[in-house]
C-alpha cells in the first residue's frame, strides 16, 4: 500500500503545475467579469486583450451550431468534428461514416467555426486560434495574431483546445495477457498513454505494469508511471519537467522516484515522422532489495525518440527511445533504457500494439536476478477520443 501512497504523491506534484498552466494560457472569463459572459478568441498572444476577442453577438449563429466542413480535393464536402491532426493524417468524425482519416494531399481545405485550436507548424511555430477554410487548395487560415495562412504539408498538429477542461484529456488504454504452457509462465500487462493539450503546454501520462509468475521462480514485477510536462519555445525548442515511479524486481529496485528538468530540439518534424532529443538532470530516491531506507542520487539523463507514420493500409506507427542515465553522484553507476513500440489500428479506435523493452543497470546489488531485464509485450488497445 505505501508504494502506491508514492505514486499519489506523483500526481499531487504535478496537478498545481497543470491548473497553473491552464489558467496562464487561457483567458479566465471570470476574472474579466466586464466583458460579455460569452466570447469567442480568436488568439492568446501578447496584443490587448480588446483586440484578441469579439462578442458572441458579432458571429454569426450558423458559426456557432453549424458542424466543422471538410473540403475534400475530389470535390466531396463531409460535415462533422474536426478531432485531431498529425502528421500528414487528420482524423475526422463525419455524419454518417463516423471516424475516418484522410492524408493531407487529399484535403483541399476545412472550416471549423468558432472553436479554438491549436496549430503546430513543422518550423517549430504555435498558433492559436480559430481555422477558417482557405480558398488556396491544400491550406487552411488560423485567425491568430497576425492571420497565418499555412499548408497541410507545413502542420505537424492540430489540436481542439476544449472549453471544459476535462475534454483535453486524449490517448488509449489497454492490456494483455499471455501463457506458455511449456515454460508454464504467465504474464498479465497493463499500460496507457494518456496526454493532455493546451497553448504551448503538452501534458503526458504513461503507465506500464507486468506481472510474471512460473512455477520454478517467484512473482515479478515492473511497474513504469511517469508524468511529464513539455512547454514549446521557438524553433522547434522546448523545455520539460518529469516525475516517474519505477519497481523493477528483475534489477533488484524496489522503488524509485525521479524528478528532473531538462530541454530538448526536434530535430526532424515532417508530416510521416518525429525526431527529438532532449536531455537534463534527474534527482532520484531509491530504494533497493537490500536497504530499508530511500537514498538519494542525481543522474544525467539523455533521451532520442524516433517515431514513424504510415497511413496506407495497414495503418501503422512504429515508436523507439533510447534513454542513457549517467551516475553524477554515483559516479561508476550507469543505466540504459531502450523501448520499441509498433501499433496497428486494425479497427476505428481499437489498436494491436507489440512492444519490446530493455533494461540495463550496471549497479551492483545483492540478491538482484540480473543486471538487464528485457521481453516482448503484446497488447490490445483502445483508443480515447
Amino acid at each position: 500500500m505505501i508504494k502506491y501512497i508514492k505514486v499519489l504523491i506523483l500526481f499531487i506534484l504535478i496537478f498545481p503545475m497543470l491548473l497553473c498552466a491552464q489558467k496562464t494560457d487561457t483567458i479566465n472569463n471570470q476574472k474579466n467579469s466586464n466583458l460579455p459572459n460569452k466570447l469567442v478568441i480568436d488568439s492568446t498572444s501578447d496584443a490587448k486583450l480588446t483586440d484578441t476577442i469579439k462578442p458572441i453577438s458579432t458571429v454569426k449563429n450558423e458559426e456557432i451550431v453549424t458542424p466543422d466542413i471538410l473540403y475534400l480535393t475530389n470535390g466531396d464536402k463531409l460535415s462533422g468534428k474536426l478531432i485531431s491532426f498529425e502528421q500528414g493524417r487528420m482524423r475526422f468524425d463525419a455524419q454518417g461514416p463516423g471516424i475516418i482519416y484522410v492524408k493531407w494531399y487529399k484535403i483541399k481545405s476545412i472550416g471549423c467555426g468558432s472553436k479554438l485550436y491549436r496549430v503546430e507548424s513543422t518550423s517549430g511555430e504555435i498558433f492559436k486560434g480559430r481555422i477558417i477554410d482557405s480558398p488556396v487548395s491544400g491550406e487552411i487560415t488560423v485567425l491568430s495574431i497576425p492571420k497565418q495562412d499555412l499548408k497541410f504539408q507545413n502542420i505537424s498538429r492540430i489540436y481542439a483546445l476544449e472549453s471544459e477542461w476535462y475534454k483535453g484529456f486524449k490517448g488509449d488504454l489497454g492490456g494483455g495477457v499471455s501463457y506458455t504452457k511449456s515454460s508454464d509462465v504467465l504474464r498479465i500487462n497493463a499500460e496507457s498513454n494518456l496526454y493532455y493539450v493546451i497553448p504551448r503546454w503538452r501534458f503526458i501520462n504513461a503507465f506500464s505494469y507486468i506481472s510474471t509468475s512460473t512455477a520454478d521462480s517467484e512473482f515479478s514485477e515492473r511497474i513504469q508511471f511517469s508524468l511529464e510536462a513539455f512547454y514549446a519555445l521557438r524553433k522547434k525548442w522546448f523545455v520539460y519537467e518529469q516525475n516517474s515511479f519505477n519497481r523493477n524486481d528483475e534489477l533488484g529496485i524496489d522503488a524509485k522516484i525521479s524528478f528532473g528538468a531538462g530541454a530538448g530540439n526536434n530535430l526532424v518534424l515532417t508530416e510521416i515522422q518525429k525526431l527529438q532529443i532532449f536531455t537534463g538532470i534527474l534527482q532520484n530516491f531509491e530504494k533497493n532489495i537490500q536497504i530499508d531506507e530511500f537514498n538519494s542520487n542525481v543522474e544525467w539523463q539523455a533521451t532520442l525518440q524516433h517515431t514513424f507514420y504510415s497511413f496506407l493500409k495497414p495503418n501503422l506507427t512504429a515508436s523507439t527511445a533510447l534513454s542513457s542515465f549517467v551516475g553524477i553522484t554515483e559516479t561508476s553507476r550507469y543505466r540504459f533504457d531502450a523501448t520499441t513500440d509498433l501499433t496497428w489500428e486494425f479497427v476505428t479506435n481499437f489498436k494491436l500494439q507489440f512492444s519490446f523493452y530493455f533494461n540495463y543497470d550496471n549497479k551492483k546489488i545483492q540478491g538482484k536476478n540480473s543486471e538487464t531485464d528485457y521481453g516482448p509485450i503484446l497488447s490490445f488497445l483502445l483508443d480515447l477520443k
